[in-house]
């Protein structure tokens, strides 16, 4: 049986639970317990299954004896807990992989690992295409953009929100081009998966990140990966449906971490 915990308890750790739950139907996995702040302590007591345990410390969680910790609690949480859950030997999934724009962060991270046999897990988010790129990069990839469009309001919060009238925008706008380590500093509830891109392709600095927004894709986020190698392109993109309660998130996000926690207890692993 697999054990699994996660650190937040928010809009994709509540589909991803969920998820778990419908297609776990041979009972491998055991969700063992879930990571929150003190004020959300009872909230999500509340919420979950009385056989999850609910913890506000990062030690607590870890002296639950998981085989991997899932992070879905933002950019925050992996410099704030990374460090412990590696030094345990526990592997980390990373939602928020825009944390690991930060070379000494990723650095540091990926030491431990070496050290403790643990892993840094990135599931693809709310993109398709990742394994392709991976193909792309071993033969030589030569140019990648990453091409993030959501509905106006979806920014709001951010810088663009300070630069733009999102509210009156009625076209496509480009709201941000520039390389994926700015992408990621500068819109961290956003653009994780600029970050995700440049570490399954040719790094922070010379993977090409536009943000836009444009209204007539609503109610959908959509991403959009344009690769050229020396053996090939690649082109994907990928419409999702936001999550309920975060219209930055799309919901593909959450299932693309179901699907990496369950994908170890089956027979043929894709």
């Amino acid at each position: 049986m697999k054990k699994v915990a996660l650190i937040g308890y928010g809009a994709i750790a509540r589909i991803a639970l969920d998820k778990i739950a419908e297609h776990d139907q041979d009972g491998q996995i055991n969700v063992v317990g879930v990571l929150v702040r003190e004020n959300r302590e009872q909230e999500a007591r509340a919420a979950l299954d009385s056989s999850i345990a609910v913890v506000t410390t990062i030690k607590d969680l870890i002296q639950l004896s998981p085989n991997v910790i899932a992070e879905c609690a933002g950019q925050g949480a992996i410099a704030e807990y990374g460090e412990a859950v590696l030094r345990s030997g526990i592997d980390l999934i990373v939602i928020s992989t825009g944390a690991l724009a930060d070379d000494a962060l990723r650095e540091k991270l990926t030491s431990i690992c070496t050290r403790n046999s643990a892993r840094l897990l990135m599931p693809s988010g709310a993109i398709a295409g990742i394994d392709g790129m991976n193909s792309l990069q071993i033969g030589g990839l030569k140019s990648v953009r990453y091409t993030s469009t959501k509905p106006p309001m979806a920014w709001q919060g951010t810088p663009a929100d300070e630069n733009f009238d999102l509210g009156k925008i009625n076209e496509r706008t480009e709201l941000f081009t520039g390389p994926a380590r700015e992408a990621a500093r500068l819109y961290p509830k956003n653009a994780n998966l600029a970050a995700t891109v440049a570490l399954a392709g040719l790094g922070m600095d010379d993977t090409e990140i536009q943000l836009v927004a444009d209204p007539t894709i609503a109610p959908n986020n959509v991403g959009r990966i344009d690769a050229e190698g020396e053996f090939g392109m690649l082109t994907v993109e990928c419409r999702g449906m936001p999550a309920p309660d975060n219209p930055k998130t799309s919901a593909t996000t959450a299932l693309s971490l179901a699907h990496a926690i369950l994908k170890d207890t089956r027979t043929i692993i894709m």
